[in-house]
């Protein structure tokens, strides 16, 4: 506990050192989202590089409590370091693949092909590592399926992204939710790798709340997707019934939403999945009305509580997960139709002489 709560700290606080060197370091080499498309509703230029101050701040507060203020351990990240400690390494060498792949993006707006074989070598690292789905005894099964959840969630922390202080701040509440499935559990590096994530999140968001300063970018959203979905991946999460094993669903649930929200709408406009459209969930709650702190305040809130929720009910039976899980299906479905029943405005057409290349990334 008082490691965990040391590694959030320290990440907290890197996060919030490297933010404003990322944000100089951005403006110096014009590494900047321009509002050059329709979808860009900022005013200004902002910087990027945000996801490299978080990934920075997750990276060095990790392995400097791990592997240098915990004695206990009894290894450092040498030698007998890289056997057991192998799970953070593959979380730390994955991640870097996602975030070399976002900032590739970031700057040259890459296909959809190349980004999905990016993301499935950075699973690939994982399953290598043994990090994988274990609820199927299969080993190519559980590696199918590793494969598949890293990927998505992936794209749902990229889809998710689309507004200020939204991504970091669902991500960290989903990281919370993982450390206390983590440590109840006993999976130290994983409590520790949680609490560092929510922590770098925590200290970046200062300078990406509305109005923000800086984005986090493809490169940020990557690497938050991945190292959420690598945690999950090595937790014990049947207490009492193994329903429970499903809780990482609820836990991610507002980007998987927004995600197969995004495709059922995108397909029957006759839109590919991967093009930009203003057809969020977070952006019909701004269509009603909400201002953008309120609409990330909540949606981070609601995480933490779906978190909470789960982690209570993987202590009860079968029956009343059962029921848990039918009222969240029935729910899903219910807040799906009503989303989609909200009147979205026009976008404004692109104006004459705009450069051609458009981003799919939408800022309010």
């Amino acid at each position: 506990m008082l490691a965990s709560l040391l590694v959030l700290i320290l990440a907290a606080v890197l996060g919030a050192l490297f933010t404003p060197l990322a944000i100089r370091l951005a403006w110096a080499i014009g590494f900047l989202d321009r509002p050059n498309t329709a979808l860009k509703t900022q005013s200004r230029p902002v910087a990027y590089l945000g996801g490299v101050a978080v990934a920075a701040g997750f990276g060095l507060a990790l392995l400097t409590v791990k592997f240098f203020l915990m004695p206990t351990q009894g290894y450092g990240p040498w030698a007998g370091g890289l056997e057991k400690g192998r799970g953070v390494y593959a979380i730390g060498l994955g991640g870097c693949i996602a975030l070399g792949l976002g900032l590739l993006d970031d700057r040259k707006a890459l296909g959809p092909g190349a980004k999905f074989l990016g993301q499935i070598l950075g699973a690939l690292v994982l399953v290598y590592c043994g990090l994988r789905v274990r609820f199927v005894t299969s080993d190519w099964l559980g590696a199918a399926l590793t494969v598949l959840w890293v990927v998505t969630v992936t794209n749902a922390l990229n889809f998710v992204d689309i507004m200020d202080g939204l991504a970091a701040s669902v991500a960290a509440a989903s990281a919370v939710a993982f450390w206390a499935f983590a440590a109840h559990g006993g999976r130290w590096d994983d409590a520790l790798a949680a609490a560092a994530l929510a922590g770098a999140c925590l200290g970046f968001l200062p300078y990406n709340w509305k109005p923000a300063r800086v984005y986090m970018g493809d490169a940020g959203s990557h690497f938050l997707g991945f190292t959420l979905s690598a945690i999950s991946l090595n937790l014990r999460y049947s207490h009492q019934n193994e329903l429970a094993v499903f809780s990482p669903l609820v836990i991610l649930a507002l980007p998987l939403f927004d995600l197969a929200l995004m495709i059922v709408i995108r397909t029957r406009k006759g839109i590919p999945p991967w093009k930009g459209s203003p057809d969020h969930v977070p952006l019909r709650l701004r269509a009603l009305g909400w201002t953008v702190p309120r609409v990330a305040l909540t949606l981070s809130l609601c995480t933490l509580g779906l978190g909470g929720l789960v982690y209570a009910v993987s202590f009860a039976g079968l029956h009343n997960t059962l029921l848990l899980w039918a009222g969240l299906a029935v729910a899903g479905v219910m807040l799906a139709a009503w989303f989609m029943s909200i009147r979205m405005p026009e976008h404004a057409p692109k104006q004459p002489g705009s450069p051609s290349r458009s981003r799919k990334k939408t800022r309010a």
